[in-house]
């Protein structure tokens, strides 16, 4: 049904519809014709016959001479004398048993004059009649003739319009394949515009315009982005500061200092997600350098895990570690810092969206069928989530309520994508399991 829907099949169906119509009718016009020969010949046939046979009628003697007519035809001789009545001489077994008719007999009359045996004036009749059969077998082979014909072209017209539409459409499937890859991977490359002079180099025209507009307002947004990031920093280091030596006052009073506390980690997060939107401008961009050096896997995951076990505590969540030890070298080529920040949004992810009281596990092993080493994050999940490419979209959250720009797992995905694979996901057992996977 879908290759129906397509344009190529719509062109194939259409140009056999119509190159059926013509066909038929053409069929139909020769059948016509055909059968009007068929039909005259056999009335010449069967007159040329009767008169063969009334030829051979003589009534001169004392009896009169009659011919018999062959197996299949029906015969009647009749005379009649001037002044008398018509006087039957002959007539087959079971003439006209049956209706004479287009379907069973097929007939004709001829006559003669002559003299009887007394030497009168008369008139000779001779009716003959033979079976439609062969006539009516004659027509039903033209007709499967015909049919079998209308069959062939509407399968050549088919095959034909299928073999044009695939020649005609190339340009569009050139246009399509070309819009895939900058999909994929958006960038300067654009779509290949025919020098045909006709509605497809128009088209093609018309989406590089779209695609250089699409490329301009991203880049503005991303400027504004690495921008905006660039001039937070600043004064929310300053904030970071003087409120870091606020809080190590001693004259400080005990009662601000809860409110400053929460203060200082509400500036700790909005700078977190200030560095946020500085990667992702970056990451958009393609402009974000990787220093590769050899960097020891399971190092850097109990490091991270270091950093935010005591947030694990606070929250009442038990981080598990396993590294397979059967596996003699971590040691991969990457960027230290780069994968550092993927572990630890893997980690707070699985932080801010496990189920109370669960336990967050982290392995780190080897791939068998790749030979990849791989760090995977599982934590339990309140409940299904269903479509799991849709964790790594920008801005996309699983819990809208949760904090968070919704950017982590974007981020990540973004950052082990440029170190050769991205991120793993599956939902297995009521857990999320997200897992990196580098070369060594």
């Amino acid at each position: 049904m879908n290759a129906l829907r397509g344009l190529r099949g719509q062109l194939a169906l259409a140009f056999a519809l119509v190159f059926g119509l013509v066909v038929g009718l053409a069929g139909l016009y020769q059948y016509r014709q055909v059968g009007r020969v068929l039909h005259q010949a056999d009335d010449q046939r069967l007159r040329a016959r009767a008169y063969q046979l009334l030829d051979q009628v003589d009534l001169g003697g004392a009896l009169p001479v009659l011919p018999l007519p062959s197996r299949g035809e029906q015969m009647q001789v009749a005379v009649q004398a001037t002044g008398q009545a018509s006087r039957e001489l002959f007539h087959s077994p079971g003439f006209l048993a049956e209706k004479p008719g287009p379907d069973t007999l097929r007939g004709v009359l001829v006559t003669r004059a002559t003299y009887d045996a007394a030497g009168q004036p008369a008139q000779v009749r001779l009716w003959l009649a033979h079976s439609a059969g062969p006539l009516a077998a004659d027509l039903r082979r033209v007709r499967l003739g015909l049919w079998a014909a209308l069959a062939g072209s509407l399968v050549l017209a088919a095959a034909l319009a299928a073999g044009l539409g695939w020649w005609v459409l190339r340009p569009l499937r050139r246009i399509s394949q070309q819009a895939r890859r900058i999909g994929a991977a958006p960038g300067a490359e654009r779509l290949p515009e025919p020098a045909t002079g006709d509605e497809v180099q128009a088209l093609a025209q018309a989406l590089n315009q779209m695609l250089d507009r699409l490329q301009t307002g991203a880049e503005l947004q991303d400027n504004f982005l690495a921008a905006a990031a660039h001039e937070l920093r600043t004064p929310l280091a300053v904030l970071q500061t003087s409120l870091a030596v606020t809080q190590q006052s001693p004259e400080l009073p005990a009662s601000l200092r809860p409110p400053l506390d929460a203060q200082a980690q509400e500036l700790e997060r909005l700078g977190r997600l200030v560095e946020d939107f500085l990667l992702v401008s970056r990451l958009r961009s393609d402009a974000l350098p990787l220093t590769r050096r050899p960097v020891a896997l399971d190092g850097l995951v109990l490091a991270a895990a270091d950093q935010l076990l005591p947030r694990f505590r606070a929250a009442g969540r038990q981080l598990y570690l396993a590294v397979d030890e059967s596996v003699a070298d971590y040691t991969v080529a990457a960027d230290a810092d780069k994968l550092t920040t993927v572990v630890l949004n893997l980690l707070d992810n699985a932080l801010r969206h496990a189920l109370p009281g669960a336990a967050v596990r982290v392995a780190v092993g080897q791939e068998a069928d790749t030979g990849l080493f791989y760090a995977e994050v599982s934590n339990p999940l309140r409940a299904s989530l269903g479509d799991l490419s849709r964790l790594t979209a920008a801005h996309y959250q699983a819990e809208v309520l949760s904090s968070g720009a919704g950017l982590g797992l974007w981020i990540s995905n973004r950052i082990a994508e440029l170190h050769g694979a991205p991120l793993a996901l599956r939902e297995a057992d009521g857990q999320l399991h997200v897992r990196l996977r580098l070369a060594g």
